[in-house]
């Protein structure tokens, strides 16, 4: 299923963590997992190379747009329509978490290169100023995630820890693929988001590709293996026939 909410100064409801957002994000999109795949430097075969992610934990999300990978030694959390996905760096606790999400990009704009990247980052700026307020607490800028132009900045939001509202910090970083805008956040409570965490999110946004069903090389595809060939097996000797001497046997050498 798919749904596009806009979410500007809501409560995420994230197992424990709630969490305020600032961009109106698509989720619950009909996920599926694939096999990863190999195309050209921007498939998702570039992608599952990418440092820091599970090659083989391919999500293609937001009705099969954009192939996601989990950050190396993560957990994908529950489903949820606050997000395409959301990981989480150990099973009991939801954060440190890194979240993925989607929506349209502001001036209409449909791909960044390094030439139109500060054009974007004036968009996002603009955007960002409107929704985050004094919540900012590093401005946007221009970043990049591997192979992605792109515009990276920090704020703080409001979490519900333990039942208690609690501050957080999310560090963020927005690129442009196939016309879609993917924000991947790093997100946990105030003075706990770490270089792990934000290298996690770094890693997550380098490896978001356009889907590609192509088989990865040097991995097997996933087809039931074949059945083997089954050895033919010896005909017995014929029995002699009633009234039928059996055979002399061959004189030993």
């Amino acid at each position: 299923m798919h749904q596009t909410a806009r979410l500007s100064r809501s409560l995420y409801p994230l197992a424990g963590l709630l969490v305020v957002s600032v961009l109106p994000v698509a989720g619950c999109s009909g996920s599926r997992e694939v096999a990863p795949a190999t195309d050209a430097p921007g498939s998702p075969a570039a992608a599952a190379a990418t440092p820091g992610i599970d090659p083989a934990s391919r999500l293609d999300l937001d009705s099969g747009r954009v192939s996601v990978f989990s950050p190396a030694g993560w957990r994908r959390a529950p489903r949820s329509y606050d997000y395409l996905v959301r990981y989480q760096a150990t099973p009991q606790v939801p954060y440190p978490s890194v979240v993925v999400l989607a929506a349209d990009p502001p001036a209409d704009i449909t791909e960044v290169t390094p030439d139109s990247q500060a054009a974007f980052v004036e968009a996002m700026a603009g955007l960002l100023a409107e929704r985050e307020g004094d919540k900012l607490a590093r401005p946007p800028a221009a970043a990049s995630a591997g192979p992605h132009a792109g515009v990276g900045w920090a704020a703080a939001g409001t979490a519900k820890l333990d039942g208690l509202p609690k501050q957080i910090e999310r560090d963020c970083l927005a690129v442009v693929i196939d016309g879609r805008l993917y924000t991947v956040e790093a997100w946990a409570p105030r003075g706990g988001l770490d270089d792990k965490a934000r290298a996690a999110a770094r890693a997550v946004a380098a490896a978001l590709r356009i889907p590609s069903l192509e088989p990865l090389e040097g991995l097997p595809p996933l087809v039931p293996p074949s059945e083997p060939e089954a050895e033919p097996e010896e005909e017995p000797e014929a029995e002699p026939e009633a009234g039928e001497a059996a055979p002399e046997p061959a004189p030993a050498a």
